[in-house]
């Protein structure tokens, strides 16, 4: 390979070579072997001038690799390597506005995104989640807490920031070597408030269902507020939980949900010592960034919750879903200011976009071809001074995969799962808890 990079040294050498691959036929093989021709010694030059930053040092290897696999042309690479010298790959002021950012809006399109994507994937290792060293190695302002003292997974300007990211499941909000779970002590509150006549059995694990409709009604009722009590202190020691205690004690799945997860927020927010959390989606190409768990409403989605199971499933999986929380039956709740006013095309097309994207979430559409149409059909509407609610049923009404009414899924596959570890694929929202995966059901005895 050096010896074919050498050519480089003669101009004209190179300048024929280049002019017999243009020549041939065999063009998709052939502009491989021209780009290699061109990059010069594009290895070479990015190690120097990613090595530069000691987050990447240790990944130098694996960040040549993927920015070698990538098929960009040349000079996009090089204006990548010309904006990292720079320190101006991530515009970290987006990246912890509050704001749902693309990708493409926090490092820039193309080869950039590209490269930051894969990165976020592949830059992961025991205790180090998807995006967190990507984060680092892409900007000097960004300092991944592997390789420093102090909370969260990076350091935003010497910020502390947890990175949660789904490459295919959302992350969870524990760190069970810190949060000092005590499982037994839920049993036991459980088991000895339930009297011994009672035909019900504790299993692996208990979701709100069947909390509200199995455990909870066979408790002593002199008995359930301290059991109530028991299992927050046994899940939560590092906050106040008194509300997922009453939730417990009322019995409202959604309640429930709510409560654990604000009060498993602080929790984590409080042992780990970070000051907010930034949610990354790669699936969609997404980010935002948040500090207190009542801005995420309506942007999250959230897997079953268990008020008891296995210690890795005490906290639900999570996943950055905008929309979420605003989806109801099938209803989708537009945000009625996001629409109004505008004059500029641009405007019109950016705020277009962010609200079929929204609405698109909370339908479960995933189709480019049909967000493409949804954000053309909303520009229009928007230049037309169509309403935004009556955007949403014309929407709705010409696109039928905006109709959960309209829709007739196949059904799932039949996939064997062990009792002992549930594969929980699709997330539910917050709002509206799921019942018990089929996998935990019956309940099985613990012996």
């Amino acid at each position: 390979m050096r010896n074919l990079l050498n050519i480089f040294e003669d101009p004209q050498l190179k300048k024929e070579i280049i002019g017999v691959v243009k020549a041939t036929d065999d063009l998709t093989t052939l502009q491989r072997v021209l780009n290699v021709l061109k990059a010069g010694d594009i290895d070479d030059r990015i190690k120097r001038v990613v090595g530069q930053d000691a987050d990447a040092q240790r990944f130098i290897k694996k960040i040549v690799t993927t920015i070698l696999a990538i098929e960009a042309p040349i000079e996009e690479k090089n204006l990548f390597l010309d904006k990292y010298a720079k320190g101006k790959v991530i515009n970290t002021s987006a990246l912890l506005d509050g704001k749902l950012h693309s990708f493409e809006e926090l490092v820039g399109p193309g080869f950039t995104q590209e490269l930051f994507k894969r990165l976020s994937i592949d830059l992961v290792s025991q205790g180090v989640g998807p995006g967190e060293v990507a984060l680092a190695v892409l900007s000097p302002e960004i300092e991944w807490s592997g390789r420093s003292q102090g909370g969260g997974d990076i350091l935003v300007k010497t910020k502390p920031i947890e990175v949660k990211t789904r490459a295919s499941k959302g992350g969870r909000w524990i760190n069970a070597r810190k949060a000092k779970l005590d499982l037994g002590a839920i049993v036991t509150a459980i088991s000895k408030a339930i009297p011994k006549a009672s035909a019900v059995t504790i299993p692996d694990r208990i979701n709100t269902k069947y909390w509200t409709d199995t455990i909870r009604p066979a408790i002593d009722p002199t008995m359930l507020k301290e059991v109530a009590e028991k299992i927050a202190n046994a899940t939560f020691k590092f906050t106040n939980n008194k509300a997922y205690q009453k939730a417990l004690i009322n019995g409202d799945a959604d309640m429930i949900v709510n409560t654990y997860l604000e009060t498993g927020y602080n929790n984590y927010k409080k042992y780990s010592g970070f000051v907010g959390m930034l949610l990354m989606d790669i699936p969609t190409e997404q980010a935002q960034y948040f500090v207190e768990y009542a801005d995420m409403q309506g942007s999250i989605g959230v897997a079953t919750t268990y008020i008891y199971a296995p210690e890795s499933e005490m906290m639900p999986q999570v996943t950055l879903s905008p929309g979420a929380g605003d989806l109801r039956a099938g209803r989708f709740v537009p945000d009625t200011a996001s629409l109004t006013g505008l004059k500029n095309k641009k405007d019109i097309e950016k705020k277009s976009t962010v609200f079929a994207k929204k609405l698109a979430a909370a339908r479960g559409v995933r189709d480019p071809s049909v967000i493409n149409k949804m954000i053309e059909l909303t520009m229009q509407y928007v230049m037309d001074n169509v309403p935004v609610d009556k955007i949403v049923a014309k929407l709705t009404k010409l696109i039928p995969a905006l109709n959960p009414r309209a829709k007739t899924p196949a059904p799932a596959p039949q996939v064997q799962q062990p009792v002992a570890e549930p594969e929980i694929e699709e997330p539910e929202i917050a709002q509206q808890p799921k019942a018990a995966p089929k996998a935990i059901q019956p309940p099985r005895q613990r012996r």
